[in-house]
């Protein structure tokens, strides 16, 4: 399979528009990220490495063959159900190649040890549909991948409505990989358990439990790339015709991972996570032309919503109508990113309920081209926020919105520029913004305490020399 994350050369394709594939696109052939931090960390690949803290994309895979899988999904089929199939844990159920209709996989309960694992054999297969096009439904420990043939992404979604893919009615500890979605009336991931009146997903009955989703292909779809979690954790859900006077609560997500992905021409929000209260993280996504629907408060990257926590790094985000990043969590460190041609903030942060006493971090990211400010704080229940080692440059509103004495935010050591080469960057028209060795931004960074703050841009550790860098990307000394 091709190697394919953040960093370079930008393609772009142009062809007559009309069917799947025939239609203008801009596409990112993303070479490997080099860091020392990453190499292949899955444990289906051949080439897995131990000891590394991120997935570098730079795993290979062997195709998988349908006569090698436990059970077949012929394209006759819909309802894969263990209850009927029986399928023992651990096993490997295939989907033969080819053009075919929706399916649902329904009652797998594997373990962390012998999850249940669904790919591609014999080929790609391609799912289109005018419902969505797979849905997980009562499922722990399963993993969805497309890593059963030598294509990038070997489950392709060409079409579906209102999701591509659906995991929900208590789906929990599931993994979604190496799979494009496109031409979806929705979201393309939708991975949200909603209460319902008996009870039984309510918060504090049930929890969404480690929903991996990595080195997927999203792009052209109206809705958000990915829509994980909700977005009513600081209120009540709303009423349920059923039982209108209950009060339900949404429930909560742990262990929240959303790397390697690549999300492109989204009419709302490119990445959205709501009510990770544990283990949230966000990094090294690419987000391209995000918002295009232009809808207020659906137009951002990376959305975070109520009740999530953790870290948003090592993500390049750029073209979108809406804020890059826009905050609406906790205790969220913001850092490494890569943010580029905003039409509005890079980073908005306000208020939904927090907890009190949580403190935002956002440092060490580089903007260029913001349509606003680099960071709008309406924040007043969280304290000691910081912003510092962020490189601005050509940001139109400055630094920051105008302060008033409730909201706390430590502005120090920001470096401001009008003119990208003034940065000393070493290509930042193709994307690379590592520091040449004449650069002012070395080792001119302040320290940031913050022990979460682990990774630069490139997945390098965070300090090389002798102080912190300024900007996304560390220098390396050879």
């Amino acid at each position: 399979m091709k190697n394919i994350v953040p960093l370079l050369t930008l393609l772009i394709i142009i062809t007559a528009c009309g069917s799947d594939e025939n239609v203008d696109v801009t596409r990112y052939e993303l070479l490997p990220k080099t860091g020392v931090l990453a190499n292949c960390t899955d444990v289906l690949a051949s080439n897995k490495s131990a000891g590394f803290s991120f997935d570098n994309n730079s795993c290979q895979y062997s195709s998988k063959a349908c006569a090698d899988c436990d059970f077949i999904v012929e394209a006759d089929m819909q309802i894969i159900d263990n209850n009927d199939l029986k399928l023992p844990q651990g096993a490997v159920i295939g989907i033969r190649a080819g053009r075919r209709n929706s399916l649902i996989f329904r009652n797998f309960y594997g373990t962390a040890d012998k999850p249940y694992i669904i790919t591609n054999c014999d080929g790609q297969v391609d799912i289109a549909d005018n419902v969505p096009a797979i849905k997980l439904h009562t499922l722990s420990h399963v993993r969805l991948t497309g890593t059963g043939s030598t294509d990038d992404y070997g489950i392709k979604v060409s079409q579906g409505s209102p999701f591509g893919i659906v995991a929900e009615l208590a789906a929990t500890n599931f993994e979604i990989d190496h799979v494009e979605i496109t031409n979806v009336a929705g979201p393309a991931i939708s991975a949200r358990t909603r209460p319902v009146c008996d009870g039984s997903t309510n918060r504090g009955t049930f929890t969404q439990k480690n929903t991996v989703v990595h080195h997927n292909y999203i792009h052209d779809v109206e809705g958000e790339g990915f829509y994980i979690g909700g977005s009513h954790w600081h209120t009540n859900f709303p009423p349920i015709a059923d039982c209108p006077s209950l009060v339900l609560l949404e429930p909560q997500l742990e262990g929240v991972k959303v790397y390697n992905n690549i999300v492109e021409n989204v009419g709302q929000d490119g990445i959205q996570v709501g009510g990770a209260v544990l283990g949230c993280e966000i990094y090294n996504n690419v987000v391209i032309n995000y918002g295009l629907k232009n809808i207020q408060v659906h137009q951002s990257g990376i959305q975070i919503n109520p009740g999530t926590t953790g870290s948003i790094f090592s993500n390049l985000i750029k073209g979108g109508t809406g804020s890059a990043i826009f905050i609406n969590g906790f205790a969220n460190k913001v850092f490494s990113n890569v943010i580029v041609d905003c039409a509005r903030d890079g980073v908005h942060i306000g208020d939904r309920e927090p907890p009190a006493g949580k403190s935002y971090v956002v440092v060490n990211n580089t903007m260029y081209n913001v349509g606003e400010y680099a960071i709008y704080m309406n924040s007043k229940l969280s304290i000691n926020n910081v912003f510092n080692n962020n490189l601005l440059v050509n940001i139109t509103g400055g630094l920051h919105n105008k302060l008033n004495d409730e909201i706390s935010l430590n502005i120090d050591n920001n470096l401001e520029l009008m003119d990208i080469t003034e940065a000393d960057l070493a290509n930042p028209d193709q994307y690379d913004f590592s520091p040449t060795d004449n650069s002012s931004l070395i080792d001119a960074g302040i320290t940031v305490s913050d022990p979460n703050v682990l990774a630069d841009y490139m997945l390098n550790n965070r300090k090389a020399g002798q102080s912190i860098d300024i900007g996304a990307v560390e220098y390396q000394r050879n």
